[in-house]
């Protein structure tokens, strides 16, 4: 027979958490499993019952100066000077902040079957967000045109998108089976609260040396909504989840989030698009003549300030035909997909061990490919430790625990903890994104 102890840890390797992929997570379906001659009839059902996570990565990017972007701080031109030296002509960056609570089933109240069944509702909010930016872009935003008088900077093609929602998530097992496998689906109805996105094309910048104009050519355009509490779109997104045992661990296949957003209220600026109505994909490119802003009345000191778009912003845009409108139209979702194979090693301190990749559809992921390990050091307490690469990032250490914290109505409640990026939080001026996770976690139904 199998302890309860190791009977509960073998179900870890079933499938992980949505966001927690680079360490061992949660259970979501419920199979009979047999490996080698002991036999699991009965499966827990493990759900996050509360859930924290904040992740952020570049490639390039170190996160001590991520974390000055996102909450502020001051940047010495010396430093700016030094990030810029490091980055790659196409640089990414991004970040992913979701929570939420479980507000059915309560603990006790719903049992497994066979049938289809709302195994749990989730509320909570989601930020994402990401950048695809070149080296030139970086350092006009980010240090101005002044060290660059007498040249030519190639800004390029970028790309920026970020949307923030609040939903409420409904989680269903399915009464299907093909061979053994079997399948769960997820419908999550979202409230829109902030969409942004902006793209450049073949635009560049440059400078009279001195500094008595400024010569600005190619295509962008920016669309936002600004935040608004009371939301500005609605969306409408679906997941879909297929589990089996193989070769005596477990294989899971899920898709995410996968649906569009319908978005009122968006303001929109453009330079060289055609739009149509309703669409909020640009159309075709418009040849526009190179802008030299010249004749405005600008000085060097104007300019080297880099107030006088402020002070002479209705001429600068008749200059540069930028064209604004408001538009409503729907979107793609941002949606995820994953790959798991887990395997767990009873009678052993390393008692398993996960490899997967996963894939989130927004500007600067590539798919993130991890693997880890799990041992456990004494009764009560779980360790997995890993590494990943790709993602918002290039690579990561990671590292998660997981404990026991007592009984409610005869069951285990866990807690885990999620620690990822751990080179980026010792050496933060160096490497390139971290985050960390929590989660709470209940078995519901047998």
């Amino acid at each position: 027979m199998i302890k309860k102890f190791g009977f509960l840890l073998g179900l870890g390797f079933i499938s992980t958490s949505t966001y927690a992929s680079d360490t061992i997570g949660s259970v979501v379906s419920e199979l009979t499993m047999r490996h080698q001659s002991h036999a699991i009839t009965t499966v827990k059902l493990f759900r996050p019952i509360a859930r924290f996570w904040a992740v952020s990565g570049s490639n390039t990017v170190p996160l001590a100066l991520a974390s000055k972007f996102l909450t502020g701080g001051y940047i010495s031109p010396e430093e700016m000077k030094k990030y810029e030296s490091k980055l790659l002509t196409q640089n990414r960056m991004g970040y992913l902040q979701d929570m939420s609570v479980s507000v059915y089933p309560f603990p006790g109240l719903t049992e497994s079957n066979d049938q289809l069944a709302l195994k749990q509702i989730s509320v909570g909010t989601m930020s994402l967000g990401g950048i695809s930016f070149t080296k030139d872009a970086f350092g006009i935003v980010f240090r101005g045109n002044t060290p660059y008088l007498g040249q030519r900077k190639e800004l390029g093609s970028n790309s920026f998108m970020q949307l923030r929602q609040r939903y409420i998530d409904f989680d269903f097992t399915l009464p299907l089976k093909a061979g053994n496998w079997s399948f769960s689906t997820k419908v999550k109805m979202s409230q829109v609260l902030d969409f942004q996105r902006a793209e450049t094309n073949n635009l560049f910048l440059e400078s009279d040396k001195n500094a008595d104009s400024i010569v600005l050519g190619g295509n962008f355009f920016s669309q936002q909504t600004g935040y608004d509490f009371w939301g500005t779109g609605v969306g409408f997104q679906m997941g879909f989840g297929a589990y089996r045992f193989v070769g005596g661990g477990g294989l899971s296949i899920e898709v995410f989030d996968l649906g569009v957003l319908s978005v009122n209220g968006i303001q929109r600026q453009s330079r060289g698009y055609a739009w149509e109505q309703g669409n909020l994909k640009p159309g075709a490119e418009i040849n526009l003549n190179d802008v030299n802003i010249q004749s405005v009345g600008l000085t060097g000191t104007d300019i080297k300030a880099s107030n006088w778009f402020d002070r002479q912003r209705d001429s600068v845009e008749a200059r540069l035909n930028i064209e604004e409108g408001v538009q409503r139209g729907t979107v793609l979702s941002p949606f995820m997909a994953s790959i798991n194979y887990s395997n767990a090693l009873f009678g052993a301190k390393i008692t398993g061990y996960r490899i997967g990749v996963k894939y989130i559809h927004m500007v600067g992921f590539t798919p993130r490919f991890s693997g880890e390990i799990q041992w456990i050091p004494f009764n009560g307490l779980r360790l997995n430790h890993g590494v990943s690469l790709g993602g918002f990032d290039t690579f990561d250490f990671n590292s998660s625990l997981t404990f026991d914290a007592g009984r409610v109505n005869g069951e285990t409640l866990m807690w885990s903890v999620y620690l990822r990026g751990i080179e980026s939080f010792l050496v933060p001026s160096e490497f390139h994104g971290g985050g960390i996770g929590i989660e709470v976690n209940y078995p519901f139904g047998n």
